[in-house]
């Protein structure tokens, strides 16, 4: 994979595992 390719993964990836953060927050609260 190119560069760009692989900081685009880790970008979506880490987005991702925020919202789910945010979900567990929200859930636990």
């Amino acid at each position: 994979m190119s560069t760009a390719t692989k900081v685009v993964v880790a970008t979506v990836a880490v987005s991702a595992l925020l919202s789910i953060l945010l979900v567990f927050q929200s859930v636990f609260a």
